[in-house]
């Protein structure tokens, strides 16, 4: 079976929790493809207190196996991702550098391994003098899954998180749970069926004893159309629905 790496379990819950979901009182997102498979990205987002945030970035092919991601942001911070993929089967290397507009650089390297039953992957960021590094592992056979990730402090080498993870996936059926630092409960379950997607997370922080849930449901009649719902432990109701106004070009989208 092919697995997901270990930031990656879960995702199916996530989507239908976040995406769509809109905040912000005007958002803008563009993303197309033009000759030689160069992508361009740019997204914007206002709030109701006049802030503004906004990304573009653009990916292109420099060889077989090897893309070049640029982002700048409004703050003026650069980011640089290059990827070296397939050279080796089923690896993955990645270099991420970015200079902010104060001059401050920073540099992160990852590298990832992908084989039938096992997914796993190492980053190691050089944001100060002693680089900070995360590892992680998933194994799993016939939907059953266990996964574990390590962030290690190098600075005398001081664990400073680690997670485990167990996690079963079927048709149309997920659910993970994962426990950080023998304290920090968090389980995500998926479900779908025909048009209907559903999504529920709920966490327990052992350090505050406090239980955070949420809980959303997709509907998507065809690919054009879907109308989004989500609820959380205060009460609070979200609302999304989008419709494609030109079919397979320009989504229309309200939250």
């Amino acid at each position: 079976m092919s697995l997901s790496s270990f930031g990656d379990l879960g995702k199916a819950v996530k989507d239908v929790l976040t995406q769509h979901f809109k905040t912000s009182i005007f958002n803008f997102d563009y993303k197309s493809k033009i000759e030689n498979n160069v992508g361009v990205h740019v997204e914007c987002s206002c709030d109701e207190y006049s802030q503004t945030a906004a990304v573009g970035d653009i990916t292109f092919r420099l060889a077989d196996g090897i893309f070049v991601k640029t982002t700048i942001d409004n703050n003026m911070k650069l980011t640089n991702d290059v990827e070296i993929s397939e050279k080796i089967k089923g690896t993955k290397h990645n270099i991420v550098c970015s200079v902010d507009k104060e001059g401050e650089k920073n540099l992160k390297l990852k590298s990832c391994l992908k084989q039938n039953y096992v997914n796993a992957d190492i980053e190691v960021d050089f944001a100060s003098q002693f680089p900070c590094a995360v590892g992680s592992v998933v194994l799993g056979e016939k939907g059953y899954l266990a996964g574990a990730q390590l962030s290690v402090d190098t600075n005398g080498f001081e664990v400073k998180e680690y997670v485990y993870s167990l996690g079963y996936i079927g048709k149309g059926f997920q659910l993970h749970g994962f426990l950080t630092n023998h304290r920090d409960i968090n389980v995500k379950f998926y479900q779908s069926r025909s048009y209907v997607d559903i999504g529920f997370n709920i966490n327990w922080n052992g350090s505050s004893k406090i239980t955070s849930l949420c809980a959303a449901v997709a509907y998507k009649p065809d690919n054009d159309t879907f109308l989004k719902a989500r609820v959380d432990e205060r009460g609070a109701i979200n609302l999304a629905c989008g419709i494609q106004v030109i079919p397979g070009n320009i989504p229309l989208e309200l939250a």
